[in-house]
């Protein structure tokens, strides 16, 4: 980036003649030492009071070249080439904010010095320049092309002007007003023409033909009136609106939908007895708002500034300047400025090329206060990769990014995953498919998204991609049968945009031989990529590669299983780990072996042209180490491997090169490497297994069984699991609709788990925060989650699409910006920008996680604790009632086995009574069926006929009532389904009434409970004749005993009974609802069958008060017996107190 200023450089001098509507310069040209500066063209530009007027050049009007000349002559004019990431940072986007109509911009200077004068050189003296300048300030900056128009290879970046000097920028101003308002008229004038007055060309002689003439001449009558003068009516005051006038005048008016209501005020007549005298007064006032020609010429340029000189006009003229006698010089008296009122100036500082922004914030202007603004995020497409030549009618399989440079991604496609639905009556042909058809694995650039960089050669349908951490250039691939793939690039990534050039002779010697091998099929030779090797087909396992998983460079297994930690840190292991659809977990490594030595020192007696093109692992056999087996098919591991961040370089390194730019993979390995892993299955399930290993020498596999069982959450397959790269404890998985989060050590229950509303496809952890995850759904949707914000429902939720997602990667370098890569279901991969919120970390983010699932832990175990408590407690009656729901299913199911039985049975007897009927001459006689035969045979033979002479084709008849014989069998069949149905109606109705309303089962459990407690009560009690001993030795030990009442007596016997009752249980609704109808007086209008035997009906239709307190189990006489002896002892009681 360059720079200039305005004094350095002089660009005057010669320059080709403007168009004649005054436009653009041509090239410029330096002028020589020697020639006199021109004096400053500040011309006021006036607009011509008529189109009339024929203006031949309009650069008497106005030169737009010569403002330009004095623009750039400016003393603090400084000329600056400007960078495209420059210009996105300060918001000056050439094109987008800027243009060559619209040029001009006002910057901050606090953006100037922070984003553009840290890439210049001269950063000093502009610092210089600016000094004492307020950072809040507003720095005047155009887009200026006329710095490189001559220059034939100018610099990186557009030329732009900005003024270091306020009073500079006022002078710009106003020449930059001038050349706008030259140019608007210049463009009214071209789009906009006038009417003119007509100018006689003799055309209308010969159109005298074409008149109508009349034969009568006509008579010539003058009439004479008089018209009456009216004076217009004289209007002192009028609305003046803001669209009448188009001078920047706002006006503000409510919302349309809002309805005021006035309130009037109450009048009050006040009597005046006389009114002041009428005084007209005329008073100059100054308008609220000032008018636009004010605005836009009152910066501080006298009026003789504005005319030239006499000595430019006689140059201009093409005459020589009047010599100046020393006498004539004289000083001219400076004029002081004039004085703005304080409405004028908080105008032009409002002002931006005399428009007035009505949408601009201002609140940054009024208030130092920081304020938080809520934006909803989305999603941003920011490139997509796509073949249909290559990958038609398949999906997204596998896919993962080259780590030495950034931008690269590899991407395999198959006609299936595990997350797509396959239909059952869609045919393939799979040995077509399989021979015919193409295993595309293509290599993808950011720089180019139209082309693939490169392409590899697949022997068979690829369903998993990886790329070797610890030599970029290996990339493993697994197969659909098992087989695992190996490329060997050999560097060809960092050659991706490297340009071959060739010598005449070169070139020459290349067409003659093509011209001699021009029968065989033209390759790109250098975009396919060859495998290096596979993996024999009787080693591998015999189902789809599902996974790749990197084990630490200090780890390694031997034949027998067993895992070891290598002391030595100066050797790198490369070991790696595939799980299989057929339930095969692999151990790989790929580390050179003795024979491959042995291959080197051969090769090395070769010449080295036949040497150098071949990988160092082309003649390496590659087959597992050791092999686990599992019982169910495998779709992802969690283990003990290394998980990845990536190393970026300094930003302006990445700046030189965005697309693709040198990264380095950092591993993060567990300290050890354990005997046991997570397997997800495709049944549904999630278990751990353990491997003891072997300690002979045979085939190195071993069978291996589920140790712990995860809980079940997952509705479906288990389509895919990932760890989480900051914290490896924490997984997550997704299984049909659920996607469910876990803690290795914790297999009980969830952290949590939430049910989506569709088949979910693919999951991926974010490469900067921890607490973010990313989900995709079936129907084209993705959710974007943050477990510290919410963990009820996703942060974000984009629609990307109407078809199946499936596969989600996340690109690890954070610069320029933070991509998202989506494999949808148009088998491309489509990149989006992510959004800010989803890019930065929170603070302390990795220990709020933690502190969030060691919570939930504690909480689930702690509900864990209380259950078991719970059944210890109360286990007799949780196991009593289990068992009896366990007796009721079979119950049910022995039911409903025994009506399925019974249906059958009964569907038979019916197929063979149609079937019987359907044959009518089974138990005919021999002649009697022989009669029956000749008859269909005669029928068949006379319908032959009577086509033949009616000339009728059968087939044609056949097609013309085969509709009519479809309806009249379907109108057979739904008659005979109608009278199947209402003969199986009446057993219908009795089995759903007793799946709605099954057999009522007696509660045993209340039952036996009373009787156990009535048994030990009355074990306990003693004797009736020990009891009464027992009485009357203590009421004998009383001296006095108090007489009691025979009612009271009574009443506590019932308040007895009745605590008796609540303590065993018994039933005491029935004594409750006769308390309360008594209580109320309505028991005599409770029906009970029976009339009652010791009352009637009273008069007024209710029973008496003595009636109603009569128990009815108690009989008559009783009670009137019991009556009567309360009196006697109410009477004796009441003569003893006296």
């Amino acid at each position: 980036m360059e720079t200039g200023s305005g004094t350095e450089v002089d660009i005057e001098g010669g320059m080709t003649p403007p168009d004649p509507e005054g436009g653009a310069p041509g090239s410029i040209v330096e002028a020589p030492l020697t020639t006199k500066p021109k004096a400053p063209y500040l011309k006021k530009f006036i607009e011509p009071d008529s189109d009339e007027e024929v203006v031949s050049d309009l650069r008497q009007l106005y030169n737009i070249h010569e403002s330009w000349r004095t623009l750039l002559s400016l003393p603090s004019c400084q000329k600056v080439m400007v960078s495209d990431n420059v210009q996105k940072g300060m918001h000056i986007e050439v094109g987008v904010n800027v243009t060559q109509e619209f040029p001009w911009k006002q910057v901050k200077y606090k953006d100037l010095r922070d984003i553009l004068f840290e890439e210049l050189e001269n950063v000093m003296d502009l610092m210089k320049l600016f000094k004492n300048f307020n950072q809040e300030n507003y720095v005047l900056i155009g887009f200026c092309p006329l710095l490189t128009e001559s220059v034939e290879d100018p610099p990186e970046g557009d030329p732009f002007i900005f003024f270091a000097s306020p009073k500079d920028t006022k002078t710009a101003m106003g020449i930059i007003q001038n050349m706008e308002a030259f140019e608007r008229w210049r463009m009214q004038r071209r789009l906009r023409k006038k009417p003119r007055r007509w100018v006689s060309q003799g055309t209308e002689n010969e159109m005298i033909v074409l008149v109508e003439h009349f034969k009568d001449e006509p008579i010539d009558v003058e009439i004479q009136s008089v018209y009456p003068i009216q004076e217009p009516k004289h209007v002192a005051f009028d609305y003046r609106m803001a669209r009448d006038v188009r001078d920047g005048v706002i006006e503000l008016l409510p919302n349309e939908n809002i309805k005021f209501e006035n309130v009037t005020r109450r009048r009050i007549t006040v009597a005046v007895q006389s009114a002041p005298a009428l005084i007209h007064r005329e008073q100059q006032t100054n308008p609220t708002f000032p008018s636009n020609a004010w605005s836009q010429y009152l910066y501080e340029i006298d009026e003789s500034d504005l005319e030239l000189d006499d000595t430019d006009v006689e140059e201009e003229e093409g005459k020589l300047p009047k010599p100046i006698s020393p006498a004539e010089v004289q000083e001219v008296p400076v004029k002081p400025p004039p004085e703005m009122s304080d409405q004028i100036k908080l105008l032009l500082n409002t002002l931006d090329f005399n428009r007035i922004d009505s949408y601009r914030d201002d609140y940054m202007l009024i208030s130092n206060k920081q304020v938080v603004q809520y934006t909803n995020q989305y999603l941003q497409e920011f490139i997509c990769f796509a073949n249909i030549s290559k990958s038609n009618k398949r999906f997204v399989a596998g896919h993962d990014w080259y780590p030495r440079l950034s931008g690269l991604i590899a991407v395999s496609y198959a006609f299936s995953t595990p997350a797509t639905v396959k239909v059952a009556t869609n045919q393939v042909d799979w040995v077509q498919q399989a021979v015919l058809q193409p295993n595309p694995v293509l290599l993808w650039s950011f720089a180019d998204n139209l082309n693939y960089k490169l392409e590899f050669e697949a022997p068979i349908e690829t369903t998993s991609l990886a790329f070797c951490p610890f030599n970029g250039d290996l990339l493993l691939g697994g197969c659909k049968n098992g087989q695992v793939v190996i490329w060997d690039l050999q560097g060809r990534c960092e050659r991706l945009d490297e340009e071959e050039y060739l010598s005449a002779a070169q070139a020459k010697y290349r067409t003659m031989i093509g011209d001699f091998l021009n029968w065989t099929i033209d390759l790109d030779e250098d975009v396919i990529v060859a495998p290096a090797t596979i993996s024999p087909l009787e080693n591998s396992p015999k189902g789809a590669i599902t996974g790749f998983y990197w084990l630490g460079n200090q780890f390694y297994m031997n034949n027998f299983g067993k895992v070891y930690t290598d002391p030595d840190t100066r050797v790198q292991h490369k070991f790696f780990v595939t799980c299989a659809f057929d339930g095969t977990v692999s151990f790989w490594n790929l580390d050179p072996s003795s024979k491959q030595d042995k291959d080197k020192m051969r090769t090395r007696l070769l010449p080295k042209e036949l040497t150098q093109s071949e990988s160092s692992i082309k003649s390496q056999t590659v087959k597992p180490t050791y092999n686990l087996y599992f019982n169910e098919p495998l779709t992802g591991i969690i283990a003990d491997s290394s998980v990845f961040s990536i190393r970026t370089p300094p930003p302006k390194m990445i700046m030189e090169s965005p697309a693709n730019y040198p990264t380095t993979l950092v591993a993060k390995n567990p300290p050890t490497l354990r005997q046991t892993m997570i397997l997800s299955t495709f049944y549904g399930h999630i278990s751990r297994v353990e491997w003891l290993g072997m300690y002979a020498d045979s085939d190195p596999k071993e069978i291996v069984n589920c140790s712990v069982q995860f809980a079940m959450v997952h509705d479906g397959p288990v389509v895919s699991v990932r760890k989480n790269p900051f914290y490896p404890e924490l997984f997550v998985s997704i299984g049909r609709n659920v996607f469910a989060l876990w803690k290795e050590d914790y297999p009980h229950s969830a952290i949590f788990w939430r049910k989506r509303p569709c088949d979910l496809t693919a999951v991926a952890w974010s490469e900067t925060r921890p607490a973010v995850l990313y989900i995709t759904r079936i129907d084209g949707i993705l959710e974007a989650w943050d477990i510290l914000a919410r963990d009820d429902d996703a942060c974000l939720i984009e629609i990307l699409g109407g078809g199946i997602i499936t596969g989600i990667t996340e690109h690890r370098p954070s610069l320029p910006y933070k991509i998202l890569g989506i494999g949808d279901y148009n088998s491309s991969i489509r990149m989006v920008k992510l959004p800010h919120s989803f890019d930065v970390p929170l603070d302390n983010e990795l220990q709020k996680l933690m502190n969030y699932v060691l919570k939930e832990e504690r909480r689930k175990t702690g509900i864990q604790a209380w259950e078991q408590k719970y059944y210890e407690l109360n286990k007799d009656i949780i196991e009593a009632k289990r068992e009896a729901e366990e007796e009721t299913r079979k119950e049910m199911e022995r039911i409903e086995r025994e009506e399925q039985l019974n249906t059958r049975k009964r569907q038979a007897e019916d197929e063979e009574e149609n079937a019987d009927n359907s044959k009518p001459t089974q138990g005919l006689a021999y002649n009697e069926r022989m009669a029956v035969l000749w008859d269909e045979l005669n029928l068949n033979r006379m319908m032959t006929i009577l086509m033949s002479r009616k000339q009728m084709d059968p087939e044609k008849l056949a097609r013309e009532t085969a509709l009519q014989k479809e309806q009249l069998s379907y109108e057979a069949a739904k008659k005979e389904s109608h009278v199947k149905l209402l003969s199986t109606l009446d057993s219908e109705i009795n089995t759903i009434r007793s799946r709605i309303l099954p057999a009522e089962v007696p509660d045993m459990q209340r039952s036996e409970m009373i009787q156990e407690r009535i048994k030990r009560e009355m074990e306990m009690a003693e004797s009736y004749e020990r009891v009464c001993e027992n009485s009357f030795e203590i009421l004998n030990m009383f001296n006095e005993f108090k007489p009691i009442d025979y009612i009271e007596f009574l009443e506590r016997g019932r308040q007895r009974r009745k605590l008796l009752d609540q303590a065993l249980g018994g039933n005491t609704e029935r004594l409750l609802w006769y308390q309360e109808k008594v209580k109320n007086m309505e028991i005599y209008e409770c029906n009970f069958g029976y009339e009652f035997l010791y009352t009637t009906r009273p008069e007024s239709g209710r029973p008496s008060a003595e009636a109603l307190e009569r128990p009815s189990d108690i009989p008559s006489d009783t009670i009137d017996a019991i009556l009567s002896n309360a009196d006697t002892l109410s009477k004796s009681h009441q003569s003893d107190d006296v």
